[in-house]
């Protein structure tokens, strides 16, 4: 009877701790899981509206610099947006190669992405001006900076650097191709840039 009685008492005993030690199992299983999962962190690809100031740059052998430049400044949404309306003064690949050796190097380093964008907004006028809407004189940039227009008779010229194409008009603005990179004076020494 004793021998009895202590088998239903072990029973008893057990019943309540074997939903615990469930749980425990099953919380266990589930901590194991959650550490065993893995993140997937996709990159977002920015496509630009067809026909913006961004899709042309990208679609152009002459602008393959450029194009790679506002992608690491994170500009190809804002060239590309139709919501905008801007004027760009586009450096075309041979004028990023007249830069002194590693400065475009230096200026597409993760770190430095807020200067490269500083020069490439100093490349951009908000609004749309076509060339015979320009005129001699300031006008300011998207980086805030302003930047000399030098209108001599059909000649347009930004700090020095002449217009050779002007005038494409797309849906979010217009550009004028330009044969030099043009520095803002707030990054005049910065890795080689200067303002020759």
């Amino acid at each position: 009877m004793k021998t009895k009685l202590t088998r239903i008492a072990l029973l008893l005993a057990a019943i309540p701790l074997t939903p615990l030690a469930m749980a425990q199992t099953k919380e266990e299983t589930k901590k194991a899981v959650v550490k065993e999962e893995t993140v997937v962190v996709k990159e977002v690809t920015v496509i630009p509206a067809p026909g913006t100031l961004a899709a042309v740059i990208n679609d152009s052998v002459t602008f393959s610099i450029l194009a790679k430049a506002l992608k690491a400044a994170d500009l190809e949404a804002t060239l590309g947006d139709l919501k905008g309306s801007y004027t760009i003064f586009a450096p075309t690949d041979e004028a990023f190669m007249k830069l002194k050796e590693g400065t475009l190097d230096k200026l597409l380093l993760p770190e430095n992405k807020e200067k490269l964008r500083s020069l490439l907004m100093y490349h951009v006028i908000p609004g749309q001006f076509i060339s015979s809407d320009l005129k001699n004189g300031e006008i300011t940039t998207a980086n805030g900076e302003k930047v000399e227009i030098d209108i001599k008779g059909s000649t347009v010229e930004v700090e020095d650097s002449k217009v050779s194409k002007a005038d494409l008009i797309v849906k979010n603005g217009v550009m004028h191709s330009v044969g030099k990179v043009i520095v803002p004076k707030s990054l005049d020494g910065f890795a080689g840039l200067d303002e020759d």
